[in-house]
């Protein structure tokens, strides 16, 4: 089967639904795209699978199947292989990064990428729900809620909090350098709302936008400086769609693997799947991944802590709170927060053990997530095929970000120690409190957690940066016709969740996209 498109978008995920709406929003360009999951229509018509329109995160089918090795653990890498992509599988937390954030990015050679630039994108994407914060979004396509509603024992630890410091901020917001505040997630309604939904339903009725789902990409086919076809097959049936255009949006992990794929990398790594066929050259694919990592700490509440809740507050609902996130410096010496630490805490006794403390029937969970960081990691392919495992290095453990997750640990147990905790805590569960100095670093090392945020791994700059890949606009570098527009793109990675800034990024690409002749 060979179709011609005016452009064809290459992954249905976060990125690419908010492409697919805005670039068939002209109804003579003929727009396609592609996603190698399932597409279950509009969620509206009620055939989406319970787990890819709950508001928690669970693990999925509709996942590549990616694993990767840290320090002595293998661990899934999960990445949403479904219309709607990683937003249908996440864990629905909304983020901005910083303003410094951003502004680095034009720092870099990057015009048109400061925060100032951004915030019109960010303002299109983000419907926040109330007006606590009067930077964010209000009339968005998305969305978002924040998680407000303390219970007693949340009150104590904003005591706890206080006492160290910390002010009460908006904590998704892209101004509090430090602080605690209420967590915002894309949810409403107590369901989550992804971005199949918030961007790709309202527009499946234009006749000039076509959906292929369960489609693999295998390469692009491309001469001189022009790609002039995307090659793969739709459940088992060749296709090819010739285009005007390629805008990739498979994400910081499918990107670089399908431009290696099609010649388009480092040579060396390229040559593992192009033996024969045409190089371009270009050293950044693959490389500069930045992901965000962290560890998890478990307290035992007291014995009176469910007594304490049902007595002071009983009323509260019988699930898990995970609402109050504080923004957290390692060291004095930052001039910004370079840690995210959450805590969740059950309301009522849970039936089942938490699963990842085995037998421990109730816990208190604080999440350390070290959200500014130096390592940086990889991707390639190992072969040819789509199916050839990736190889993939997150670059985590550098000793200085080792040393900032360990720290975090210290600010929790002093936090811990407050007074208007006392009736609420017993003891550390794990990793127990003998653990310190250097066994506390070696633990931390051992028992890493992730947040799923791969980016950077087809670098935005200019073409004198032997790392970049595209430049401000996304387009590939040596190439006419062919663009990146998702978090492969990010220079560097911002703090805090980054679904929010893939979205501002599509909308920002597109709007460029949309002043060029396809």
């Amino acid at each position: 089967m060979s179709e011609r498109y005016d452009t064809v978008i290459v992954g249905g995920g976060t990125a690419g639904c908010v492409l697919a709406n805005r670039l068939s929003a002209d109804p003579q360009q003929q727009v396609a795209l592609i996603e190698a999951g399932p597409d279950f229509g509009p969620v509206a018509a009620g055939n989406w699978p319970p787990e890819l329109v709950g508001a928690a995160y669970v693990e999925t089918a509709y996942d590549w199947g990616y694993e990767i090795t840290v320090g002595s653990q293998r661990l899934r890498y999960t990445r949403g292989r479904v219309i709607g992509g990683s937003s249908a599988v996440n864990a629905t937390g909304i983020n901005w990064g910083l303003k410094r954030d951003y502004d680095a990015w034009a720092a870099q050679g990057n015009p048109g990428w400061s925060f100032a630039d951004l915030l019109p994108y960010f303002h299109r994407v983000e419907r926040l729900e109330d007006d606590s914060a009067p930077l964010r979004g209000r009339t968005g396509m998305l969305p978002v809620s924040r998680a407000v509603g303390s219970t007693p024992f949340l009150d104590a630890l904003q005591q706890a909090y206080q006492a160290a410091g910390l002010g009460l901020v908006d904590v998704g917001g892209p101004e509090a350098e430090e602080g605690y505040g209420w967590t915002t997630r894309n949810v409403s309604q107590g369901r989550r709302v992804h971005a199949a939904e918030a961007y790709l339903d309202p527009v499946r009725q234009r006749p000039n936008l076509t959906i292929f789902d369960r489609t693999v990409v295998e390469r692009l086919e491309w001469e001189g400086s022009r790609v002039r076809a995307v090659v793969g097959q739709r459940e088992g049936t060749p296709l090819r769609l010739e285009a005007g255009r390629v805008v990739l949006a498979a994400g910081a992990i499918g990107d670089p693997l399908l431009l290696q794929r099609s010649g388009i990398g480092p040579e060396e790594v390229v040559r593992r799947a192009c033996p024969d066929g045409p190089i371009h050259h270009l050293p950044g694919v693959g490389r500069n991944l930045h992901d965000h990592f962290g560890t998890r700490v478990y307290y035992r509440p007291s014995p009176e802590f469910f007594h304490l809740l049902a007595q002071r507050a009983p009323d509260l609902p019988p699930d898990g709170r995970f609402a109050l996130s504080a923004r957290v410096k390692s060291a004095r010496s930052l001039d910004a927060y370079d840690l995210n630490i959450g805590v969740f805490h059950y309301m009522r006794p849970p039936r089942r053990p938490e699963p990842l403390i085995g037998a421990l029937h109730e816990a208190i969970t604080f999440v350390i997530f070290l959200v500014h960081l130096r390592g940086t990691g990889a991707v390639e392919i190992t072969g040819p095929r789509v199916e050839d495992p990736p190889r993939i290095d997150p670059g985590f453990g550098e000793n200085e970000d080792i040393e900032a997750l360990a720290r975090g640990i210290e600010w929790v147990r002093a936090r811990l120690a407050h007074p208007a905790l006392t009736e609420w805590i017993a003891l550390e569960e794990w990793p127990g409190p003998e653990v310190n100095g250097p066994s506390l670093r070696s633990w931390v090392r051992n028992h890493l957690s992730l947040y799923y945020h791969p980016t950077g791994t087809c670098k935005m700059g200019p073409a004198s940066d032997p790392e970049a890949v595209v430049d401000q606009r996304g387009k590939v570098h040596g190439f006419n016709n062919l663009f990146v527009a998702d978090a492969a793109i990010m220079p560097t990675i911002p703090r805090g969740m980054i679904v929010l800034t893939v979205y501002a990024i599509a909308e920002k690409i597109a709007a460029e996209l949309n002043r060029m002749p396809a």
